[in-house]
């Protein structure tokens, strides 16, 4: 006789379905809601790293039945921002310092190369657009408030979009893709100082030399400083509890 077979786990409420935030577009309007509600309190602190998101709290909040923010809130498992908990159902992903440093090895291995190729590849007119977009993502100085650091944030997603764009290696955007996950693109910008706006801002102005030069050494090597800098404000900001 074959031994007794144990009982299959329970499936959990919320599966993590393969989804990613190109999907989003194509969910009705109620599931943009609840994704998007959920995803801003995140990002703002409302939902802090570990804390438990139920389908009836974003439900009453918004005035949704439960199946839109089911769906939404397996999109936002798919997408890292939320981890199923045994017995606890879904909750704000949190990171331990291990996972930064692995996501962060990927990161510039990919982007860095990415930056090297677009030196050579790199538009007269999508360099003047990296001057345009820098300018204005230091046009308020050193302002620190929740509102700038939106702003900036904003402009910096389109600043290295457009390097990105400018390699010209699908294959690697895609990578790269894969490779950032987003809650960590989140989790930046709450990492932002005086010091750190600083050095950002260098940074990318070193970047945009580099295109200038046509150097593709030189853009590889400060777009790996630039990303081995944003990696240790993680971590230090993490080591003291942000």
């Amino acid at each position: 006789m074959h031994p007794p077979t144990s009982s299959p786990p329970a499936t959990p409420a919320i599966s993590p379905d393969i989804f990613s935030l190109s999907d989003l577009a194509s969910r009705a309007p109620s599931v943009q809601q609840a994704y998007a509600h959920v995803r801003d309190g995140i990002m703002s602190g409302k939902f802090p790293e570990g804390a438990r998101v139920t389908e009836k709290e974003v439900s009453e909040a918004l005035g949704l039945s439960r199946t839109p923010v089911r769906e939404g809130l397996r999109l936002l498992v798919a997408d890292g921002f939320l981890v199923l908990r045994p017995n606890a159902g879904a909750t704000v992903r949190a990171w331990s310092d291990q996972e930064i440093r692995d996501l962060y090895a990927a990161r510039i291995l990919i982007e860095s190369e990415l930056a090297a190729l677009a030196a050579t590849r790199m538009s007269a007119d999508t360099l003047a657009e990296l001057r345009e977009i820098e300018d204005e993502m230091e046009s308020r100085g050193p302002d620190t408030s929740a509102a700038n650091l939106d702003r900036i944030s904003a402009l910096n997603r389109t600043f290295h979009a457009r390097i990105y764009d400018s390699a010209g290696n699908a294959r690697l955007r895609t990578m790269r893709a894969k490779a950032v996950d987003i809650k960590i693109i989140l989790r930046t910008r709450r990492s932002y100082d005086r010091d750190r706006l600083a050095r950002t801002f260098q940074h990318h102005r070193e970047l945009i030399d580099a295109f200038t030069a046509r150097d593709p050494e030189w853009a590889r090597a400060a777009m790996h400083c630039h990303l081995r800098s944003a990696q240790f404000a993680l971590l230090e900001r993490q080591e003291h509890g942000g």
